[in-house]
């Protein structure tokens, strides 16, 4: 089995070397993405002027179910959810009736009358050229996805509640012709051009043929898919359109909306494929795609074309041996999001789209015009639209046109640019720089079956440079360390406060970084980041309140900044951090951005602790003390009889407010041991002071 695959590609060929990127369109799943209404995309990513489409009517029922010849040239059609049935008929749109009961998916022409099956009634029903109706026949189907005509009998191939059901009708009676319980319905009908018929299935997705002779059922191929949506005999060989998870949405009556610029899946699986079954019953798989679903097949000259969705693309297989060359191609867009049937008029073909709900003529002479939009381009996050490079053959009486148009919407909308006057291959266009872009190609033709041919078409542009953007810089507690290697040793602490453990879970890790206690330490959280993505390094400067800056460092990589404030005299400082992108950035191209902190206070020295006294009185000790410290304000006070064992005290005001604090303390005399008190006050930098007071020296002083 050979394979012809096509999936969208990541990036349309986009590369960036030293932060200049470029896309290259010439294969073809370069131009998936885009939006092409006249042109052909061949499967070498070639493109041509394609066959004329021209859409000829319109329904605002958004979805056209069913279709059939009229046999004068314009069609029957089902539309809508509510069994509404028109004719098109003389260029015009006309309704015709409307049957009770559910969709009409599937409709045949008895005579002049239209037979037509809508969902759920199990019924059959006759529609004449004047619009009445009438039933038919009563049928063992609760949904007929397919009709068809033999003689004065019609055949259906439809589910009934225990499986998939074939059921010969004619007026007043019917009869099952066939079954399969295993399956869920007959999804797909065609003549096998020796009276029997081929049939698809939903549920294992099987191809099998219904032989007259016996009323025999053979299943000829069981395909990897969920459903077979439709059939078609070319020249004694099957063609059978595959698909995944499409069933489900005709039963609920909501096809999807036309895709907008396809992005890339790389995890897609396969959700339909063009498989052919020769005389030999040999399968080949001539197609199938992962953004994709098969609605239609017909041939048509020398070719089978495949009706698509959600962007009603119409592929072409050629049948003969130009196939070897040129495999397959997207020959037309309608422009709505399924092309789900064609009905030959002619030499030419009705073509039938849905959401909305249109129809096409596709005929065999060349379009003289076609147009193409490339998929969005993205800056990251704005760019400077650069040169694009055109490689086109354009033989006498043709011609390729490129424009260009830039916005800030992804999806082009009002506000974007207009399009730019045809540019030059090379030539730059004139548009300030912008978040997206896009090109056009107008391909033209003033002679009948010429066409230029686009090879290539390739784009440069560079992503502008914007500075780090601050949200701040957290100041985190006095003596909290943080360090990306192991942390360091404490060194004079004998506790560490109870709002900076909350910062050190288990005094060590918190992700990546390392975290601990030690006096002097000064941490800082960086809270920055680059709008292009960009590596950043920081300048660190330690800003006294008075005074010149002290250069900290001048290429720091971390997040994070710590360091010692031991050398540093007491006083009031503010951090400035400025984040560079230069690790990232050409030379030339850098940019910054700064920020300051608000004060923050070095406070190394501990307090003073004067006019202490400890006078017996009554049946304790009256202690009195005053603590004081130049440069912040106390937090805490403890007094202990022996150094281990410590009994919190507050100031005589009882609030800890004031860079000076008094103290008048009547100590129990079962607090004490001996004839020695100690204290021990504390400022809010953690800096601790102690001394002792003896008892027989207050005594004496007494």
């Amino acid at each position: 089995m050979r394979w012809m695959t096509f999936l969208l590609s990541a990036a349309v060929g986009v590369s960036a070397l030293a932060d200049q990127p470029s896309a290259t369109f010439s294969g073809f799943n370069d131009w998936l993405g885009s939006e092409a209404r006249g042109v052909r995309i061949g499967a070498d990513g070639r493109l041509r002027l394609a066959p004329n489409l021209r859409r000829v009517a319109q329904l605002p029922e958004g979805v056209i179910w069913a279709a059939v010849p009229d046999g004068t040239g314009g069609a029957y059609l089902s539309a809508g959810t509510d069994g509404k049935l028109f004719h098109y008929v003389g260029g015009q749109m006309k309704p015709l009736g409307q049957v009770k009961g559910g969709i009409v998916f599937a409709m045949a022409r008895l005579g002049q009358d239209l037979i037509v099956a809508p969902t759920g009634e199990g019924k059959l029903f006759r529609v004449t050229p004047s619009g009445d109706v009438k039933p038919f026949a009563d049928i063992d189907a609760r949904i007929v996805w397919s009709l068809a005509v033999e003689g004065d009998a019609v055949l259906v191939a439809g589910g009934a509640e225990k499986g998939a059901v074939l059921v010969q009708a004619r007026e007043g009676s019917s009869r099952r012709l066939a079954e399969l319980a295993d399956e869920t319905a007959f999804t797909a009908m065609t003549p096998d051009g020796q009276g029997g018929w081929y049939l698809g299935s939903h549920g294992r997705g099987l191809v099998l043929r219904y032989n007259r002779l016996g009323d025999h059922l053979e299943t000829l191929m069981d395909t990897p898919f969920e459903e077979v949506r439709a059939l078609t005999l070319v020249d004694g060989q099957l063609y059978i359109g595959a698909d995944n998870g499409l069933t489900p949405k005709f039963s609920t009556g909501q096809l999807e909306r036309r895709e907008g610029y396809l992005q890339a899946d790389t995890s897609a699986t396969t959700r339909s494929a063009v498989i052919r079954l020769d005389k030999n019953r040999v399968p080949e798989t001539l197609w199938q795609s992962a953004q994709s679903q098969v609605y239609a097949l017909t041939a048509w000259k020398g070719q089978l074309l495949v009706g698509t969705g959600n962007r009603s693309r119409l592929f072409a297989l050629p049948l003969g041996k130009a196939r070897d060359t040129d495999p397959f191609a997207v020959v037309q867009e309608l422009g709505t999001a399924q092309a789900t049937a064609f009905l030959p008029v002619g030499g030419d073909l009705l073509v039938v789209g849905s959401n909305p709900a249109e129809l096409h003529l596709l005929s065999e002479a060349q379009a003289t015009e076609g147009t193409l939009e490339s998929k969005i381009l993205k800056g990251a996050p704005i760019a400077d639209w650069g040169r694009a490079y055109l490689d086109a053959e354009a033989p006498t009486g043709t011609n390729v046109e490129l424009q260009f148009r830039t916005g800030s919407t992804e999806t082009p909308d009002a506000t974007w640019s207009t399009w730019t006057p045809p540019l030059r291959s090379g030539e730059r266009p004139a548009l300030p720089p912008a978040r997206f872009a896009q090109f056009r190609l107008r391909l033209s033709s003033t002679r009948g079956g010429a066409t230029p041919i686009v090879e290539t078409v390739s784009l440069y542009w560079a992503h502008r440079n914007l500075a780090p953007v601050w949200e701040g810089v957290d100041i985190m507690p006095p003596g909290l360390v943080i360090t990306r290697t192991a942390p360091p040793d404490d060194i004079g602490i004998e506790r560490v406060p109870l709002e900076t453990q909350k910062l050190i879970p288990a005094l060590g890790y918190m992700g990546a970084e390392k975290r601990s206690f030690r006096r002097g330490g000064q941490s800082f959280l960086f809270r920055v980041n680059d709008p292009n993505g960009d590596a950043l390094q920081f300048t660190i400067q330690l800003v006294p309140e008075h005074g010149s800056p002290i250069l900290l460092e001048k290429a720091w990589k971390e997040r994070f900044f710590s360091f010692d404030t031991l050398p540093v005299p007491d006083g009031r400082y503010r951090l400035e951090v400025t984040a560079s992108d230069a690790p990232s950035a050409p030379f030339n191209a850098v940019l910054t951005g700064t920020w300051r902190t608000a004060p923050f206070t070095v406070d190394h020295t501990p307090p003073a602790l004067a006019e202490l006294s400890a006078v017996p009185e009554g049946g304790g000790v009256r202690l009195k003390f005053v603590a004081r410290d130049e440069t912040s304000v106390l937090k805490e006070a403890a007094i202990s009889a022996d150094g281990e064992h410590w009994l919190q005290i507050v100031p005589e005001d009882r609030v800890f407010d004031q860079k000076e604090e008094r103290f008048d303390v009547l100590v129990p005399r079962e607090a004490l041991r001996g004839d020695r008190l100690l204290v021990k006050v504390v400022d809010q930098y953690n800096n601790e002071q102690s001394a002792a007071v003896s008892l027989s020296e207050a005594g004496k002083k007494r």
